[in-house]
């Protein structure tokens, strides 16, 4: 299935990751599409418009939650937040610390929950 890419996706193996960015479009499986699509990370390819655009950085921090669950234990600062460029290096793409303390709030209230 195509999608359009709303956040910049990771894909392939460790070591050998691609990387494709917003606005892009990609083949996967409907299973994959679906997921991504509900995550937000996606929109169906026939269904992509501008719309899309105003989600961004909620997209942006549900990026930012799964790869603070890539980090290692060296990727935290002093202060116990995760860096902004390990995040980047994950993601990649730019990201603000106000980006990564959004996400890094909600990762502890998320975890904290349960």
């Amino acid at each position: 299935m195509k999608i359009t890419t709303t956040v910049t996706l990771r894909t392939g193996e460790p070591g050998a990751y691609e990387f494709v960015y917003p606005g892009e479009s990609i083949n996967v499986s409907r299973e994959e599409a679906e997921t991504l699509i509900q995550r937000g990370f996606a929109a169906d390819d026939k269904a992509c418009s501008s719309k899309d655009e105003l989600g961004k950085a909620h997209h942006l921090v549900d990026a930012i939650l799964d790869a603070i669950d890539d980090l290692k234990p060296n990727d935290f600062g002093k202060d116990g937040k995760p860096a902004v460029k390990a995040i980047e290096d994950i993601i990649g793409q730019s990201i603000s610390a106000s980006d990564r303390d959004k996400a890094w709030d909600e990762y502890q209230a998320l975890t904290n929950d349960g």
